[in-house]
């Protein structure tokens, strides 16, 4: 199998999931009340990323947990990503997204991977995604606004909550 600069990523994968393991960890503990802000169960969007690489994908989220704190999504998504001059092509990806605050304004974090086909080399591929951004999203549904800064560069994402 062929070396591809991704590989020497992974630690810093494992380091990330590691990380947001104890961030939730934390905020199931500090969970007591039982008032919470609840945000839509289900969220649909188009993403677009670029710089180090490229990105664009369809998702859909699913609710998973909702505190007064924070919110968990699991994310699926399909679309095509790639690292410039290294790999790239079309693919599905995975991911786990951390909401935080209140009302319309939100903190995110998203932790996952992408496996795609290289359409060059014929070889399937995974790039970790790793992002952090600001969410506009009104607890009781309806358009969606995302900017993000991750590995693979800064995006912008557009849709609704349902």
């Amino acid at each position: 199998m062929k070396s591809h600069p991704i590989y020497s990523l992974l630690i810093t994968d494992r380091i990330f999931f590691i990380g947001m393991l104890l961030i939730f960890l934390t905020s199931i503990t500090e969970a007591q009340s039982t008032e919470s802000t609840t945000l839509s169960k289900i969220n649909v969007y188009a993403d677009f990323g670029g710089h180090f690489a490229g990105q664009a994908s369809i998702n859909l989220e699913g609710q998973i947990y909702s505190g007064e704190k924070v919110t968990w999504y699991g994310r699926g998504g399909l679309g095509a990503s790639g690292i410039i001059m290294a790999v790239g092509g079309p693919g599905i990806l995975g991911a786990i997204t951390l909401l935080t605050g209140k009302g319309n304004k939100h903190f995110e974090i998203n932790g996952g991977a992408f496996i795609g086909k290289d359409i060059e080399q014929d070889e399937i591929f995974v790039l970790p995604l790793i992002d952090f951004g600001y969410r506009y999203q009104k607890p009781e549904g309806g358009f969606i606004f995302k900017a993000k800064a991750g590995f693979l560069g800064i995006g912008i994402g557009l849709g609704y909550a349902f």
